[in-house]
């Protein structure tokens, strides 16, 4: 979707609100963790104040992701949030390397591309099916939500070994 800024300027600060749905299998395409992902759908308003042009709203998705820990699939409703500041080369000196201010380039502001960036950085790249989950033992591969095994998971140095079994020996 494109704002053209001659539609903002006529507005004189009064915002223009937008609607537009973003391709669900290019941005599945693009983030490893996504598994599946319904049509994202973005609603915002853009307004001109001052010499900058401001572009804000949130974006709203289903997310299927497989569970780092346990390997179990789940969907987490997602809405992330985006705010994006632009300017165009006569104010560009109110731009500089450091800022948030995107340059413009022509006479129209170019949403879709950043609004698939804003979206995929919002994406986790270690999706949790729960914040406490606890995934699979490393010796049975027993999923630790759903039940308890009696492996022995503790982790033994190798070049410590030897000391394992010598403290072994004092019990006995």
């Amino acid at each position: 979707m494109n704002i053209k800024l001659v539609d903002l300027d006529h507005r004189k600060g009064e915002p223009l609100a937008f609607q537009v749905t973003l391709d669900p299998a290019e941005l599945k395409e693009r983030h490893q963790e996504i598994r599946g992902l319904t049509t994202v759908e973005t609603k915002g308003e853009a307004a001109k104040l001052g010499n900058l042009y401001h572009v804000k709203g949130a974006m709203e998705a289903n997310v299927d992701f497989v569970c780092a820990r346990c390997l179990k699939p789940f969907t987490e409703h997602m809405i992330v949030p985006f705010a994006e500041t632009f300017a165009t080369p006569e104010a560009g000196s109110e731009v500089d390397e450091e800022s948030d201010i995107h340059l413009l380039e022509g006479e129209v502001i170019e949403l879709n591309p950043l609004l698939q960036e804003d979206f995929l950085l919002a994406m986790p790249s270690f999706p949790l099916c729960a914040e406490d989950c606890e995934g699979l033992c490393p010796v049975c591969g027993i999923n630790r939500n759903e039940g308890r095994c009696s492996c022995d998971t503790r982790r033994i140095d190798p070049r410590l070994a030897a000391l394992a079994d010598f403290f072994g020996k004092d019990e006995e």
